[in-house]
């Protein structure tokens, strides 16, 4: 064991925090198990979940270990601009004012009942792939960096391997009982310790160097730019790019919260947590850039940085407080990891288990069934949780990962036209290649798909040269890409194909394709006027065997919505039957949001000149 690892190791102080910590969630989960009676119960509160969850959740659950230990790591190795790591979805701030009340219409109980009826089965059943495929190894990405800053707060006593289990037992255990009550009640305290993790250290830190004078003498001017130049960290078309694939993957990120919400203006007013989480960002950023001046020369972190904050935490804060940073991550990890297990959980039970194998079971059947499926997903992410790959790595391997079919479903809220074979055609399309170019691929077929793409690789890298950006691209046993180049070779022909197929073919099937903009069009509580058309109410009725009723204070909330009408706006405003005051909250918000986005960026800049 390297030295300077063992010199960290907790006090039974500390141990005391963890333990009142972990007492505290078993407790809350027990409150939520007398509340659960069925599967409506167990994956979406009912839609019945108020404001306060909501904005816990959509500040903790999108806020894993990954976030702080990866822009803290990328900080460290690039300067501020590795705060885009996580800072990237800042942009994407304005979509989640408009997208969650688009959601919450859909009246669905997965995100694959929205692929169904908008693209057919066959699109679902390719959804569902990709999704059982990849939704382990996002949570396995949470698991494993959580499990790194066990291992090194505790100075190697409990190893990398044996903190998998020790993070995921509990997370499971406590999810099973509650369901997303217990996953959301939770959710709120996980928020309020994730804060404290991110701006705990900063003062001890500016301590440690003697001022922050100090600080600005040891730390070099290139690693203050929040975009980079000169390859010592993340630049321009880095971020634009990155942003691409995160905001094709925004609508499956953020849609399963909205489901739950009580009405419209909750699903909206969630975004308040993902705000909260932009300025935790800053912490995370700010300990990796301290810890250039305090470690620069520790052989331990230059050769793995993945695990500068937790170190970082170990070497600078003080008994007890090295205990809450612990309980901290344990929150942060729990927090994603449930919202993880209930989604997918909730996928396989129904839209797999209850679709093909045992229809019109009982609601208790279907209950057991998704508490099964979610001890199932729990087993994949340690697996996955054991991979080599790097946090960095990782991260920008599963941010944008959804955007496989994300892309499809991102089109389908506000474009009518786009078909069944054009969203399949491009998940065709970008899967082998996000493939070939996101991971190293040391197979045969990875160097055969590259050959295939080798032309467009050459031609833009000709194209960020004549920009004066220099790319690298190394090609052996394995491939490796630079995202700025990686992401525009899977996204523009998924994308172009998408639209040039959809415009040659026909919808798979009419009625399903009005019944989905009849739900868009329906605000809640008007769930009679679905009915009267001949169209499901609600979705979840397949479960539960009950219809779920908007209360009528929840109801009328908004008219129209700015996503699902924009590219028919000027028609509508034209034939009468939309005007621009129906829109008026989306405009608003919409407004504060860049606003607040512009804001917050310039602040950060000039924070970075601190320094």
């Amino acid at each position: 064991m390297p030295e300077e690892q063992a010199l960290i190791e907790l006090t039974w102080p500390d141990w005391v925090v963890v333990g009142i910590y972990t007492v505290t969630m078993f407790g809350i989960a027990y409150w939520a198990m007398r509340k659960i009676r069925d599967a409506g119960g167990f994956l979406l509160g009912k839609r019945k979940v108020g404001l306060w969850m909501l904005m816990g959740t959509g500040f903790a659950g999108g806020t894993s270990a990954n976030h702080p230990m990866g822009v803290a790591a990328a900080t460290f190795k690039g300067g501020l601009s590795g705060m885009w790591l996580s800072l990237t979805w800042m942009f994407v701030t304005p979509f989640y004012w408009i997208f969650p009340p688009v959601a919450r219409r859909m009246r669905v109980v997965t995100v694959v009942d929205t692929i169904n009826l908008r693209f057919g089965k066959l699109m679902g059943a390719i959804f569902k792939f990709v999704a059982v495929l990849t939704g382990p190894i996002s949570m396995g990405l949470g698991i494993k960096s959580g499990a790194i800053v066990v291992e090194v707060m505790t100075g190697g006593a409990i190893s990398e391997l044996q903190a998998i289990y020790v993070l995921a037992i509990p997370t499971l255990l406590y999810t099973l009982m509650g369901g997303v009550i217990a996953a959301y009640a939770t959710d709120v305290l996980q928020g309020i310790l994730i804060v404290i993790l991110s701006f705990l250290m900063i003062p001890f830190a500016i301590a440690r160097a003697g001022g922050l004078a100090q600080l600005d003498a040891s730390i070099d001017d290139q690693f203050t730019q929040l975009i980079a130049s000169g390859g010592t960290g993340y630049g321009g078309w880095w971020v634009f790019w990155f942003l691409m694939g995160c905001l094709m993957s925004a609508p499956l990120v953020s849609m399963g919260g909205a489901l739950t919400a009580r009405n419209e203006m909750y699903a909206r007013l969630s975004i308040v947590g993902g705000l909260i989480k932009r300025f935790c960002t800053i912490g995370w950023g700010l300990a990796g850039l301290f810890a250039i001046a305090l470690y620069s020369g520790n052989e331990l972190l230059v050769a793995h940085p993945d695990k500068v904050f937790p170190y970082a935490a170990g070497d600078l804060l003080p008994v007890v407080l090295r205990g809450l940073m612990v309980a901290s991550v344990l929150g942060a990890v729990m927090s994603s990891l449930d919202g993880g297990l209930i989604g997918f959980s909730g996928l396989l039970t129904k839209n797999i288990y209850e679709e093909y194998f045992v229809k019109d079971a009982s609601a208790k059947h279907y209950l057991i069934v998704t508490r099964v499926f979610a001890a199932l997903a729990t087993l994949a992410g340690c697996y996955f949780a054991m991979s080599e790959r790097g946090i960095v790595d990782y991260v920008t391997m599963v941010e944008p990962m959804g955007g496989l079919c994300g892309v499809a479903v991102f089109f389908c809220f506000f474009w009518r036209r786009l078909t069944k074979w054009g969203a399949i055609a491009s998940v065709f399309t970008m899967f082998p290649l996000f493939y070939c170019v996101m991971n190293p691929a040391k197979t045969h077929f990875g160097i055969q798909m590259y050959s295939l793409i080798e032309p467009g690789v050459v031609f833009l890298k000709q194209c960020y040269a004549l920009m004066n950006y220099e790319v690298a691209i190394t090609m052996g046993e394995s491939i490796s890409l630079p995202v700025e180049i990686s992401y525009p070779i899977y996204l523009i022909p998924g994308i172009a194909v998408m639209i040039i197929v959809s415009l040659l073919t026909k919808q798979h099937n009419q009625r399903d394709v009005d019944e989905f903009y009849a739900r868009l069009d329906t605000p809640l509580g008007e769930e009679h006027k679905l009915k009267e058309m001949g169209y499901c109410e609600d979705d979840l009725e397949e479960l539960d065997h009950s219809v779920i009723h908007v209360d009528e204070e929840d109801a009328h909330l908004s008219t129209r919505l700015i996503l699902v009408d924009i590219l028919r706006l000027p028609k509508l405003i034209k034939s009468g039957e939309a005007k621009l005051s129906d829109y008026k909250i989306d405009f608003i918000g919409l407004a504060a949001s860049v606003a607040f986005v512009l804001l917050f960026l310039f602040g950060v800049q000039m924070l970075g000149k601190l320094f």
